[in-house]
């Protein structure tokens, strides 16, 4: 779904006044036409008849206006009621799939003036939203939060996998036993953690103030995981890239329809044929995850440290001193560096006696 769509679709989502006066109308078993539109003579040639009337937008004055037969134009923010009971004359000649006669009209409009129709089936009891070509069907509120918890349990799940990737990982670079294949199982699920909050993305815009607590759950599974996977990408593609760069070859890969392991390992830069290659090839981490995320050390300053030790591992093995050689390492940064190594392999000895959770 578009994001010029979903500009669409906010408009007439719960907590509106727009959706108010929708409601009612669908509970009065009414049906209504409505055009949003910016100046109601740009479009005389389609708009014939009714009353004029220039007041400001309320949901009852919409409700009062919808027991008239004809269409109603209103202001494109909702803020303005233009005219009511007008009669709508689009060019007949515009293709429509649609069978009744306010939603073929209001398809038609939608398409010859590029601006929102909205049609409140009285028969269907269903909200439709034309806009250019496009047409959105407004679902149900149970429907659309019983598909929004799905997806909340589902994304719990991947960012548990995602984390305890994580974990795994750590201890990998420590030892320096990273394979391709390891890096991309790891990146691969942080993806899908990604996919998984966009495909939300149309459902959280339909249930407008009626997802609030839906919004804060996301954010809260959600936090971190997109800086974490841009930080593993700047770790591990074959070559530098920066933070852009990164952000990029992420979006690329949430774009994709379907991922899988070859093909995340193509993006980072890898020329692999099957999964067996990606098991066999060693690969090092830069560091760039340890430095931002776990010391707490600025990307600018991180980036030095990567160019003076070039590895990860390299850098586990660097004492204080080593570290106050790089500019912008002080004290105070070079204890943080050693601190979250420190941690990591005390985390790894946890894992290894079974005592980490």
């Amino acid at each position: 779904m578009t994001e010029e769509l979903l500009e669409k679709i906010k408009l007439i989502s719960p907590g509106t006044p727009l959706r108010k006066a929708l409601d009612d109308i669908l509970r009065a078993k009414m049906g209504a036409l409505l055009i949003m539109i910016d100046d109601l003579e740009k479009y005389s040639e389609a708009i014939q008849g009714g009353f004029k009337l220039d007041i400001l937008f309320e949901p009852e004055f919409l409700y009062e206006l919808a027991k008239m037969d004809g269409a109603i134009a209103i202001s494109e923010d909702a803020s303005k009621i233009f005219a009511a009971n007008v009669h709508l004359v689009p060019n007949s000649l515009i293709p429509t799939q649609e069978t009744g006669t306010r939603h073929r009209t209001a398809e038609r409009f939608a398409k010859q003036f590029e601006k929102v129709a909205i049609a409140v089936s009285r028969r269907r009891n269903i909200i439709t939203l034309y806009y250019k070509d496009y047409k959105y069907v407004v679902n149900d509120i149970n429907f659309v939060v019983s598909k929004v918890n799905q997806a909340i349990n589902t994304l719990e799940k991947f960012r548990k996998n995602f984390d305890r990737l994580l974990i795994e990982l750590d201890i990998m670079e420590l030892e320096n036993r990273t394979t391709v294949s390891d890096v991309c199982r790891v990146v691969e699920k942080g993806v899908m953690v990604m996919k998984i909050v966009e495909e939300l993305r149309p459902y959280l815009v339909e249930l407008g103030d009626e997802g609030r607590l839906a919004k804060m759950q996301i954010e809260e599974i959600t936090e971190n995981s997109s800086d974490l996977i841009e930080l593993l990408v700047m770790d591990y593609s074959k070559d530098e890239v920066n933070t852009q760069e990164a952000s990029e070859m992420i979006d690329s890969l949430v774009k994709e329809s379907s991922i899988d392991l070859i093909k995340i390992a193509r993006a980072l830069g890898y020329s692999v044929q099957n999964t067996s290659q990606m098991d066999d090839m060693l690969i090092e981490a830069r560091g760039y995850r340890l430095l931002k995320y776990l010391a707490k050390i600025p990307m600018s300053i991180s980036r030095k440290v990567v160019e003076r030790f070039r590895s990860i591992f390299q850098i586990s093995h660097a004492s204080q001193e080593d570290l106050k050689e790089v500019e912008g390492i002080g004290d105070k940064r070079a204890r943080a560096i050693v601190d979250s190594i420190n941690s990591l392999k005390t985390r790894k000895n946890l894992v290894a006696e079974g005592e980490y959770e």
